[in-house]
């Protein structure tokens, strides 16, 4: 019965993490650390704002009572979400880190 408050308390958390990472601090440290970091920044920050959101969405439209006592959809499994949100996320997140890594890496000669 208390879930949206959850719901509320951890959506204005994220939406702060969110802001942090977009235009807050974590933008201004990326931005100063040269063109490479930024980029790689603005990509982490899509994988923030949108593969995080697979979480609740995943939450909200597979559980009874997800949103306002409607489930969305019968028959979804909400592991099976979380899995893709955590195949998504995790696999991603990873390879645009070790794809910045790779642009600092001194280049061998062939």
């Amino acid at each position: 019965k208390q879930s949206w408050i959850w719901g509320l308390v951890s959506g204005i958390a994220y939406f702060y993490i969110v802001y942090l990472i977009w235009f807050g601090e974590v933008a201004q440290l990326a931005k100063n650390a040269g063109p490479a970091v930024a980029k790689a920044n603005k990509t982490l920050a899509w994988f923030v704002l949108v593969g995080w959101a697979i979480y609740p969405i995943g939450y909200i439209a597979g559980t009874e009572g997800g949103l306002f006592g409607v489930r969305i959809w019968t028959g979804l499994s909400l592991d099976v979400v979380y899995n893709i949100g955590d195949a998504i996320n995790k696999i991603g997140f990873g390879l645009v880190i070790y794809a910045l890594a790779q642009t600092d890496r001194p280049k061998e000669n062939a």
